[in-house]
Formats: C-alpha cells, structure tokens, sequence
C-alpha cells in the first residue's frame, strides 16, 4: 500500500513538475516573442471583425489538440474599433484572466498573448459593408458583465464561452446560425472553430497560420 501510495504521489509531483516547467517555457517564449501585426494589417481592421489566435499555455494546447482543426487556434474575440484604438471583446474564464467571462482588452495584448504565426482575422458576410452592429452587440453583452460559461453549455446564453459569445451575438444581429451546418453526430461541434472557415459566412481578411505551411 506504501509503495502504491509513493508511486502515485511521484506520479503527480512529476505531472505538476511538468506543467509548471511548460508554463515557464511558455512565458519565456512569449517574453522574447515579439509578435505583432504589421501596419498594413492594423489597417485592414475594421469594426466587427472576429479575430483569432492560438494562446500560451497547457489550457490552449489542450483546446488545439483536443478539437485537432485545419487551423491551430484556441481562442476568438470580436474587434471594437473607436477613434483611433482597437480593443477586443471576448469571454474568458478567470482562470487564465484577472476576472471571469465577457471582457475587453487592448488588440496590443490580446496579440502579445498570442502565438506567433497563429493569428486570423475574418470578417462576417452580413450583405453590408458597415460590420460595426456586431461591435455594437458585443459591447452590450459587455456591458452585462456575463461569466464565462465553464459548463459550455450552448442552449444556456445567461453565460458564454469564447466562440458561444460570436455566435450569439451573430444570431441576435442578423438572425443567423453560423453553427447549424456542424456535424450533430460530433458532441464537440459547437466548439470548435470550423465554423468561421465557411466561405458562405465568413471572408478571411489575412492569416498568418498560412506562413507554417510554407
């Protein structure tokens, strides 16, 4: 029984061993990084855009090798640009942020907190040129302060996760279900990213995961 005990005990001291060690490696990386959109590229943003990146960190690469995509992203934000500034509204869980569920961050950090080469910027097909209602609809959830979704619960909108908060926000503006073209047989459908590569939906402004591949 002793020897079970310590056998299961160096199991775990070397699984936290290892993540810490990951996490640290990770910091490091991000540290010296440097990533960042060029000046052209901030130009092309417009107001409304969904952005997405691959993060640092276990919790991200769990999310890319659990959904396994075309793309290796983990997380999405919508753009609200004002004046001459451009933030991100998103949903993240406290435990990777100084507070739970929907939020704003400067582009300049959400960027910062992103893998290099793993942003993509998209733009919704509503028929019209002004994206900004998406902004608008963002914000309002925003201004509600609602909590991140740990039970990614999608029938439940009194909470969202990060790609649950687009869809919603999608659905309330132009009455469009950008989910319902998932494989009902997969039970991780609703969330995974495929959805903002449908051509029908969504146009690709630029894409850095292209640069892997070359």
């Amino acid at each position: 029984m002793k020897k079970f005990i310590f056998l299961f005990a160096s199991i775990i001291g070397f699984i936290v061993l290892f993540l810490f060690g990951k996490d640290y490696l990770d910091k490091q990386e991000q540290s010296f990084s440097g990533y960042r959109l060029s000046s052209n590229e901030i130009r092309q943003i417009k107001n409304g855009d969904i952005i997405l990146r691959k993060g640092y960190g276990t919790v991200s690469d769990l999310i890319s090798k659990t959904l396994h995509e075309e793309y290796d992203v983990s997380h999405c934000a919508i753009i609200h640009k004002f004046n001459d500034s451009i933030e991100v509204i998103h949903a993240v869980s406290q435990s990777l942020s100084d507070f739970d569920g929907v939020q704003a961050q400067s582009l300049t950090r959400f960027i910062n907190d992103s893998k290099p080469n793993s942003i993509v910027l998209l733009r919704y097909n509503s028929g019209h040129n002004d994206q900004s209602k998406i902004a608008d609809r963002a914000i309002f959830y925003l201004q509600k302060k609602v909590p991140f979704d740990h039970g990614f619960d999608i029938k439940d909108s009194s909470q969202f996760y990060c790609t649950e908060l687009i869809w919603k926000v999608i659905k309330d503006t132009y009455n469009k279900d950008i989910l319902c073209k998932t494989d009902s047989s997969d039970e991780k459908s609703h969330f995974k990213f495929k959805c903002f590569w449908d051509s029908a939906n969504f146009k690709i402004i630029f894409n850095h995961q292209l640069k892997k591949k070359l």
